[in-house]
């Protein structure tokens, strides 16, 4: 039995769940995975048992007793988790059952700790070196260790023997569908991912109340999580002052299989990154799922999404005049090539398919 943990995404996050537990099923595996989230979804089924703990009634502290106790009744071969905050679990299991750790690292948490501290130099340096200290203590017990962007290095995996398992977050073929730009809404644009301040979502708004001077009937609609309940009102705060609530809709975190539908009836999809410690190294999972979906693509300048085979439209980083620039030029002249072009490269290469083997041939490693 693998158990895959998680103290941070929602039960259907599409790299833990419709990616990685779907090949590792496939496999014949069985996996008993746990969540911490505020969710009634249960993902329960063959070979799989889901157990979600609600995180609005349980502390992470709680959180983790549980899942210790239900390992500790029923070992298992592997332990696949997706947050630091789980090595120490995990390690403790390790050395009382000899369980293989595999670490899933989503993020690069030192430019996680640059962009979101509110600390300042030499406080948060000081913090940072305290991170990586406490990671490359645990490293020693971890067996393997996935990455999901060639920009995360963490405390510095390669000077520490490893060869990190690259498994990008591109779209399962399955989402793929045959274009119509005919279906498309009119002058509509997409942001889906996290809703917070570095992710340029103010800039994109602002850029809206420019926009719809020239085009009356521009839509965009947003689709995530808020990382702070905060930049929540201060963004519908935005939205109502500058009078744009028949321009803007701000939508919840809807389940994965459901995002699609919306991807593909919008023409534009856009990542409005400001350029910070971590938008610098991520390479935004909405890059792809646009480019499979069929959007025209619109993105501020960072160096991750420059490292694709993709035809996007760039703007400056932060700038409003820019971004609204650029949407106004791409909505006047869609490039159905273009469009076409980027899901090509999905269908050949961009997408999750490639990455099944690689975690086969992982689990063939470590689960003996």
């Amino acid at each position: 039995m693998i158990a895959v943990i998680s103290c941070s995404h929602f039960p259907d996050d599409e790299r833990i769940y419709h990616k990685e537990i779907q090949s590792i099923l496939d496999q014949g595996y069985s996996v008993k995975y746990f969540t911490f989230a505020e969710s009634k979804i249960d993902l329960s089924g063959i070979n799989i048992i889901h157990l979600n703990y609600d995180n609005s009634e349980t502390s992470l502290k709680t959180y983790l007793m549980l899942v210790e106790e239900e390992l500790i009744n029923d070992p298992p071969k592997v332990i696949h988790l997706h947050e630091p905050e789980l090595l120490p679990l995990a390690v403790k299991l390790k050395k009382a059952y000899n369980i293989k750790i595999i670490y899933d690292v989503h993020e690069d948490y030192p430019s996680m700790i640059d962009t979101f501290s509110r600390l300042k130099a030499p406080l948060k340096d000081i913090k940072i070196r305290y991170w990586k200290l406490k990671e490359r203590r645990f490293l020693k017990y971890v067996d393997e260790i996935f990455i999901a962007s060639p920009g995360v290095t963490n405390s510095g995996f390669f000077e520490q023997g490893f060869t990190p398992i690259l498994l990008e977050n591109y779209p399962l073929k399955k989402f793929i569908k045959k274009i119509n730009i005919n279906s498309k809404k009119k002058n509509s644009l997409i942001y889906h991912g996290n809703i917070a301040p570095e992710r340029g979502i103010s800039e994109l708004i602002k850029s809206i109340s420019i926009i719809v001077k020239e085009m009356p009937d521009v839509s965009l609609s947003i689709y995530g999580e808020f990382r702070t309940r905060s930049y929540r009102k201060e963004l519908f705060k935005l939205v109502d002052l500058l009078k744009l609530d028949n321009h803007v809709s701000i939508n919840n975190h809807i389940k994965h299989e459901d995002i699609w539908q919306y991807l593909r009836e919008n023409l534009i999809g856009v990542i409005p990154f400001n350029v910070n410690s971590l938008t610098k190294i991520n390479t935004p999972t909405k890059l792809f799922e646009y480019m499979a979906a069929g959007c025209h693509i619109i993105s501020s300048s960072v160096a991750p999404v420059k490292r694709y085979d993709a035809r996007i439209n760039f703007f400056r980083p932060g700038d409003v005049s820019s971004l609204a620039s650029s949407i106004l030029a791409t909505l006047n002249n869609i490039v159905e090539d273009d469009i076409l072009y980027n899901q090509a490269k999905v269908q050949s290469i961009y997408n999750w398919d490639k990455n099944k083997k690689k975690i086969k041939e992982t689990y063939s490693k470590v689960y003996k």
